[in-house]
């Protein structure tokens, strides 16, 4: 089966979104089908075409990938990263528009949602089936999260939603209040399928003391201190960043005993370093190999995912960061909404400490005492074999496989 995919996040790109589309692909691949991804020069989460790259158009035709350019703004701000998504999906549109390739099947990603109304179309124009996967449901999250304010731009977007949805033979998403949300505008529930998020297992592993002492002496991190670490976005979305900023600034107990790493970047990065410079000592790094990120991560003590509140049923999947967290043995300091989907499967598998999203005072409380619990490094313990059982990157993958032969 020949099957054409629209991906604005997508190899050598590492983010959660690159990911879970990369692996889709390798499940599609062994499963005999003729794939073909259609992505953006690569750029995230740098701002800027990466290194040995063309700045207008190329073929990775090893992998499958044909690259379009994108507008790559040199400030940031939410209209300039309109822009830029707008940019893509005229490119991507009238590429296969014109192109001569005849897909059986058409798969694209979304947020954004640009590129989904992209696919969208082509699969109206053209008559091929259409698999939408949802990682994150738009409007309605940049409603919720104070991005989306003009009534103009939320109507244009909900009628895009609207079609989108209504075009797509299958719907995905990545957890059960995601797909209540759909069913509520009115989607037939016998086309949306949950496929989670999850880790490989294979990169994201423990490491063991040697191994460990090594890979801080790469990075020259102290060898003898606490390590926390928060490796994601940095952009204006779910991740509480603002709070976590507040929290490691504030931190005042055993503070010369912690050291903290981030990785990642985006708008907000620069406020956040300037927030905790002089506050604690931490190391920056951007970006990397997810198989680099996985070591740091093993080599780490404790793993911070704040994240914002936000309705049930708005979306909020259960971030990947999790999953990797635990594979690699490392407990998770996490905020979520206490009814969320996320922390039903948080009190499963119980390798960390579960807080209320936004409360910054019961998060700096709870990561004070944790630093200097004893049982700390036995909590991670818990979260690999949770993992491996229920929610392997690749096993989530092949769900897609499945999903194609019925439609």
């Amino acid at each position: 089966m020949k099957i054409l995919i629209y991906a604005h996040f997508y190899y050598p790109e590492v983010g959660a979104a690159s990911l879970r589309m990369q692996y889709f692909v390798n499940a599609l691949k062994n499963d005999n089908n003729e794939i073909k991804i259609i992505a953006p020069l690569p750029n995230y989460p740098l701002g800027y075409i990466y290194k040995g790259f063309s700045k207008f158009f190329q073929k990775d035709e090893k992998r499958g990938i044909i690259y379009l350019p994108i507008y790559l703004p040199k400030k940031h701000s939410l209209i300039k990263r309109g822009l830029s998504y707008f940019s893509f999906f005229c490119s991507s549109f009238f590429y296969t528009l014109f192109s001569s390739y005849k897909a059986d099947i058409i798969i694209s990603s979304s947020p954004p949602i640009s590129t989904s109304f992209a696919a969208a179309l082509i699969s109206k124009l053209k008559g091929i089936r259409f698999i939408i996967d949802l990682r994150d449901i738009w409007p309605d999250i940049g409603i919720e999260l104070g991005l989306l304010k003009r009534k103009s731009v939320i109507n244009i977007l909900t009628k895009i939603e609207k079609f989108i949805l209504r075009t797509a033979s299958v719907i995905l998403v990545t957890a059960e209040g995601d797909k209540a949300n759909i069913v509520k505008k009115g989607i037939d529930e016998e086309k949306i399928k949950v496929i989670y998020n999850g880790a490989d297992s294979s990169v994201f592993k423990p490491v063991n003391e040697s191994d460990k002492l090594s890979i801080r002496e790469k990075y020259r991190i102290p060898i003898n201190k606490i390590v926390l670490i928060y490796f994601g976005s940095f952009n204006y979305g779910m991740n509480d960043i603002d709070l976590l900023g507040n929290v490691l600034s504030k931190l005042d107990h055993d503070k010369e005993n912690i050291f903290f790493v981030a990785i990642g970047n985006g708008d907000n990065l620069n406020d956040f370093l300037m927030k905790i410079k002089g506050k604690i000592n931490f190391l920056h790094l951007d970006s990397m190999s997810i198989e680099e990120i996985a070591k740091l991560v093993a080599a780490s003590d404790l793993s911070l995912i704040p994240r914002k509140k936000i309705l049930i049923d708005t979306g909020g999947n259960t971030p990947v960061k999790i999953f990797e967290s635990w594979a690699a043995g490392v407990p998770v300091l996490l905020s979520a909404d206490l009814e969320s989907e996320t922390a039903k499967i948080f009190k499963k598998c119980e390798a960390g400490v579960l807080v209320e999203p936004g409360n910054e005072e019961e998060y700096l409380q709870t990561l004070e005492k944790l630093i200097v619990d004893p049982v700390l490094s036995a909590l991670g313990k818990k979260g690999r074999p949770f993992v491996i059982e229920n929610f392997d990157r690749m096993k989530q993958a092949e769900k897609l496989t499945s999903i194609i032969k019925e439609i």
